[in-house]
């Protein structure tokens, strides 16, 4: 079968499917995952410190939030340095939708791993500072 270039122009188009605010929307999303990061931290070390699986169980929480705003943040950059390959026949728009399978996961497993400690602890109660815990679950609610 003979096929001329003209002919097979006709049917090429882009598959760029990012959307207008996809470089700025790429640095936001960045700047959150510090400020997501940050208060995790916090949380976490404070709650270590003062021995409330309330707190460490809110750092964890936004442990989950930091590492899938982070995977965003990587699949908006991993999108914009694709978005011209051609080997992509959708697209690398799809690299979103992995990230957010990937969430989904890592999510279930620390739900899981919060829900086993919060058992331990049931069964075998530790002192907590209650005082201390409050003034850092207050500054977390912002």
């Amino acid at each position: 079968m003979h096929t001329s270039a003209a002919g097979a122009a006709r049917f090429s188009h882009q598959h760029r499917f990012l959307g207008s605010d996809h470089a700025r929307n790429a640095r936001r999303t960045t700047l959150v995952v510090a400020i997501t990061a940050a208060a995790m931290v916090v949380e976490i070390v404070a709650g270590w410190a003062y021995g409330s699986m309330a707190l460490l169980a809110d750092g964890f929480h936004m442990a989950t939030h930091a590492g899938a705003i982070g995977i965003a943040a990587l699949a908006y950059r991993i999108a914009s340095r694709r978005a011209a390959d051609p080997r992509l026949a959708m697209g690398a728009g799809k690299v979103g939708d992995l990230a957010g399978f990937g969430n989904a996961v890592v999510l279930g497993v620390v739900a899981l791993m919060i829900g086993w400690e919060s058992l331990s602890r049931l069964a075998s109660p530790q002192p907590v500072a209650y005082g201390e815990a409050m003034v850092v679950a207050v500054l977390a609610l912002r």
